[in-house]
């Protein structure tokens, strides 16, 4: 069968040109799901060896609904922008029995769990989930997922150049790889949007408590959304309203986050932290000086470009904020604190649903991991540490209580929402590579992540970051579309471009 969508498309194309070539009659949903699923068999535990899908939705489930779909299109039925549309789902998000997919958290323990019901937003929008590895790039299930971009160096001490970084890598590799368009993940500390940037990804990790997390595993009550993975605004736009609970939708104009896309930095009000200031510590990340160098050229190029098309006085640089480290109490890390003290509710209330035999506690689990040392805990990835505190040693409950009053105060009060006022801001832009996760975390407010260049040395993408008070997302899509519009788009990555030809089928 000659090839309706090159490797070049699948890698590139957004839902919005997929829908084209699919209204067209140029392509089939079906020929869609069967071009993906070839990019997962060639690369995923072949090829560039990814690692970045747990598990797949049956092949005969994926053709007999894609199917359908194509069946409702020839008949002038189209449900959403989405329709006929992958999407990859993080394996903390909870999909139905009928589709045969375990939610397992990456763990072993829970390889065989199934959960009563889709989460709310796989019924909202999305018909063909599929799961990605979940513990910083690493699960006992899916093993060590690497970046489309760079192959994983074993020698690179700390968060390296090829980490691909953060607990929804599979999502966000899955996207730049090609397996899918759009993602799902979540994130309680940078965990959408670090392995969005470097994955050159548009990425955004939304308000606490602004979208329905029903069915999504939450680490911590206090810090968990869940947020999306795109390569382009519109989609990530729509995927982000998708989400949202019913009264913040309610507040959006009727056509959503869409009407914000203005394509320009006009009304914006922008601050960029200062690189120098705000990068990750060497403890982190060691980069040589000509890495380092390299970054700041891209981020100062940024604003320069920035400043050509718009008023001059709506860029500031430098601005300030308190140092992520003022978040600190007692020389505890503060998002340490809140798991901890909030992590063996969450778990356990999550093994109540997911009903495996013999797992009902957090010691259920710290005891199976110690049984499957070598699987759960192998050499390179022993640490259960967290488990550990939360169930043996949690903070007390005046700590949690005070660590949440002072990351409110460093972030909020004295951090962002300051900064605003004195200086008439509202948008804060910053590098991705930096500890602004934290203050996203610590201040429950929305964070983005765009494509702002490729490291030359490596070929790494690199992101940039901005955040806005919660309630002004309209703002974050409003400065991504006006980037999107004036920057060049984002490189595709070599490593999983190599050539053009799809399957029909292909075995997973």
């Amino acid at each position: 069968m000659a090839a309706r969508l090159s490797t070049t498309e699948l890698l590139s194309l957004d839902c919005a040109g997929l829908q084209r070539k699919l209204e067209a009659g140029l392509l089939t949903s079906v020929e869609l799901v069967q071009a993906c699923l070839a990019q997962i068999g060639k690369h995923d535990q072949q090829g560039a060896k990814l690692n970045a899908m747990i598990s797949i939705v049956p092949n005969r489930i994926l053709m007999e609904r894609s199917a359908q779909l194509d069946r409702e299109r020839a008949a002038g039925l189209v449900r959403s922008p989405f329709h006929g549309i992958p999407i990859l789902v993080k394996d903390a998000i909870a999909t139905r029995p009928s589709l045969e997919l375990a939610t397992t958290l990456g763990s072993l323990a829970l390889k065989d769990s199934l959960m009563p019901k889709n989460a709310h937003i796989v019924d909202k929008r999305i018909w063909a989930p599929s799961s990605d590895v979940n513990s910083n790039g690493w699960s006992a299930v899916g093993g060590q997922t690497q970046s489309a971009y760079i192959a994983l160096k074993q020698d690179e001490k700390g968060l390296g150049q090829s980490d691909p970084c953060g607990s929804s890598t599979g999502s966000a590799v899955g996207v730049s790889a090609g397996y899918a368009p759009l993602a799902l993940g979540t994130e309680s500390i940078g965990s959408i949007v670090m392995p969005g940037s470097r994955a050159g990804l548009y990425a955004f990790k939304p308000a606490l408590n602004s979208v329905n997390m029903d069915g999504v595993f939450k680490s911590s009550l206090e810090l968990d959304v869940v947020g999306g993975f795109a390569r382009s605004t519109a989609d990530l736009a729509l995927l982000s309203e998708a989400a949202l609970i019913e009264e913040k939708r309610n507040l959006l104009p009727e056509e959503g986050y869409q009407k914000f896309l203005t394509k320009t930095f006009d009304s914006l009000r922008i601050g960029f932290l200062d690189p120098t200031k705000w990068s990750l510590h060497p403890g982190i990340v060691q980069l040589d000086e000509a890495t380092l160098q390299e970054m700041n050229d891209i981020y100062f190029a940024v604003i320069e470009r920035i400043k050509t098309h718009c008023i001059e006085s709506s860029v500031t640089y430098p601005v300030d904020i308190p140092p992520a480290t003022d978040l600190w109490y007692e020389g505890r890390n503060p998002i340490d604190v809140i798991i901890s003290y909030e992590g063996k509710q969450a778990l356990e209330t999550w093994l109540g649903e997911a009903k495996v035999p013999g797992l009902s506690t957090i010691e259920d689990v710290i005891k199976f991991n110690l049984d499957h040392q070598q699987q759960e805990l192998p050499e390179n990835h022993p640490d259960q540490n967290q488990l550990l505190k939360a169930s043996r040693d949690p903070p007390t409950r005046a700590i949690y209580e005070a660590v949440k009053e002072r990351i409110k105060t460093v972030s909020k009060d004295d951090g962002i929402d300051k900064l605003f006022r004195e200086q008439n801001l509202n948008i804060l832009a910053f590098p991705l590579d930096s500890l602004m996760v934290f203050i996203s975390a610590a201040s429950g407010y929305p964070i983005a992540t765009m494509p702002a260049g490729v490291i030359q040395a490596d070929g790494r993408p690199y992101g940039l970051g901005i955040m806005a008070q919660a309630g002004r997302e309209d703002l974050i899509f409003q400065f991504m579309s006006a980037f999107e519009a004036y920057f060049p788009p984002r490189v595709i990555p070599s490593r999983v471009q190599g050539g053009d030809g799809i399957c029909a089928k292909v075995p997973i």
